[in-house]
């Protein structure tokens, strides 16, 4: 990719300099970039959707592989500049994600590209369709720019595959990003992409989304729209975006959903438009924080000031208690190691292999040895599971009850004597942690991820020091609520802006990016 780019020319440059000093609009500039800032710079022809592409591309070029080595990428799309060629061709350029460049986990089909899952055994494999969700995102004009590392098969926490090698966090390069979408979280964090895809089925969305400082929606499980996804545990699964303004995820959330309606579109899109804290009334559980120490004192710190922010922009917060929490945190399993190997057999006979000669068994892709070793433990339990889960006590209490339980636990709370908006806990417990490590803290997440009911993870600041490191909350509230929880990360980001760009991939130079247009 390093022959992306020509020469730039000076006169181009400096006349788009000064058209812009002239009329009062600030440039364009790719790193921290949102949907608006884009679509308000192609408005007023201060770039083309060419330009755009190219800028990621060399975003890419100059901080995935080398440089900081952030290593989120696995493939990038062939077509993507010719893409964005026949987007400047079109007559109407007001769909609603016009030239928006999109990162997409790889267990998420793509027809330009392969989807490997991340596992190596699968790196050829070539789904002849898009996901659904991608099709809804290309067909409102976005731009698939590449597929994103993942832990292979998503079914661990470390950022690591086969695939794809091992993902950095862009704030520390020494941390692991998250898992299991931690591909798609540290490229759009260092703005190797506008926004992205993940998936969800305990916390892969939202556990990056907090170690990489984004806004991560996991939405209603009833709303999840899975054809062409992967899957990892079918009763679990879901599919959101992962952005640095919650604006951009409620963009792209519109045409993420099943079942959507025109009117519901245009309840996410007003969501925008509220001040979500005013007025609010939400219920903080303080069983899901941990306790105060003198080593998680930044965390903590991060935390009081998100909650006091919270309330000066006319948030009314109580202290409340989770009934059965321990029962619900630690009294129930994940469905994962049970359900993907049912799964994987289904989603790898949907297109005949005569063409791309992909693995179609979970059996094949464990004789092949084609996944790291530290997978090979995951894959032996969950072949055991698989096999004989409707025999298993454990398979039978978590597909039966556990959502019913978990649901009327939090009724209690939501629809007590006091109604409230949403329940507020910290995504995870505790900072992130170096590569090679799971984070302890992770086990909130489940929440959602258990009930089926929507969460969104956002960025409640940073840790003070010269590496800061971002802090997450989570808010969680009834199915279908997502325009309400939208409304009060939106609220929150109007009063108390706090995300900070990575240091290790600044803005790339003007000249490092423009093409030259000379004749």
């Amino acid at each position: 990719m390093d022959k992306i780019m020509d020469k730039p020319s000076l006169t181009i440059i400096g006349a788009l300099a000064m058209a812009c000093f002239s009329t009062g609009v600030a440039a364009f500039t790719w790193s921290e970039a949102t949907i608006e800032d884009l679509h308000q710079a192609l408005n007023q022809q201060e770039i083309t959707c060419e330009d755009v592409v190219k800028g990621y591309l060399k975003r890419i070029d100059a901080f995935d592989k080398t440089g900081p080595d952030i290593n989120s990428i696995i493939t990038v799309n062939p077509k993507a500049l010719s893409l964005a060629r026949e987007r400047d061709k079109q007559q109407d350029k007001h769909q609603a994600l016009f030239c928006v460049p999109v990162v997409v986990k790889d267990n998420i089909n793509t027809k330009d590209m392969p989807t490997s899952l991340g596992s190596s055994a699968l790196k050829e494999s070539r789904p002849p369709t898009n996901a659904v969700v991608v099709d809804n995102l290309i067909n409102e004009g976005a731009i698939i720019l590449a597929k994103a590392n993942l832990d292979e098969f998503a079914i661990a926490m470390l950022g690591l595959s086969s695939a794809g090698g091992q993902t950095r966090n862009p704030y520390i390069l020494t941390n692991g990003p998250g898992g299991s979408s931690g591909g798609t979280g540290s490229a759009v964090s260092a703005s190797l992409a506008m926004v992205g895809l993940g998936t969800d089925t305990g916390g892969s969305i939202r556990i990056p989304a907090a170690v990489a400082g984004l806004t991560g929606i996991r939405p209603s499980r009833a709303l999840a729209d899975l054809r062409g996804v992967a899957p990892l545990s079918i009763t679990q699964d879901t599919v959101g975006p992962m952005c640095r303004k919650v604006a951009d995820c409620a963009r792209i959330l519109q045409f993420t959903e099943a079942w959507s309606t025109p009117e519901r579109k245009q309840q996410i899109r007003d969501a925008l438009a509220r001040d979500g804290l005013k007025g609010a009334r939400i219920a903080l559980i303080a069983g899901m924080f941990p306790e105060k120490i003198d080593t998680n004192q930044p965390y903590h710190d991060v935390i009081d000031n998100a909650l006091k922010a919270m309330r000066s922009a006319g948030a009314t917060i109580d202290i409340v208690v989770l009934p059965e929490q321990e029962e619900i945190l630690s009294g129930f399993k994940s469905l994962a190691g049970y359900e993907i190997k049912e799964g994987l057999n289904h989603y790898l006979t949907e297109w005949p292999s005569d063409k791309d000669a992909h693995i179609r068994s979970y059996d094949q892709i464990f004789s092949s040895k084609g996944y790291a070793p530290t997978t090979e433990e995951w894959l032996t339990l969950y072949n055991k599971l698989g096999n004989k889960r409707y025999d298993d006590p454990v398979y039978r209490k978590n597909i039966q009850g556990r959502q019913g339980f978990i649901r009327a636990q939090l009724n209690r709370v939501m629809n007590g004597n006091v109604r409230y908006d949403a329940v507020l806990y910290p995504t995870i417990t505790e900072l992130n942690v170096p590569i090679g490590q799971n984070t302890e803290g992770r086990k909130n997440v489940s929440l959602s991820s258990f009930s089926g009911l929507p969460a969104v993870s956002f960025i409640a600041g940073m840790t003070a020091g010269d590496n800061p490191q971002p802090v997450a909350l989570e808010f969680l509230g009834r199915e279908f609520s997502e325009p309400e929880l939208i409304s009060l990360v939106s609220g929150y980001e109007l009063h108390h802006p706090v995300r900070v760009a990575p240091k290790s991939t600044p803005e790339l130079k003007t000249f490092e990016i423009m093409e030259n247009k000379a004749p």
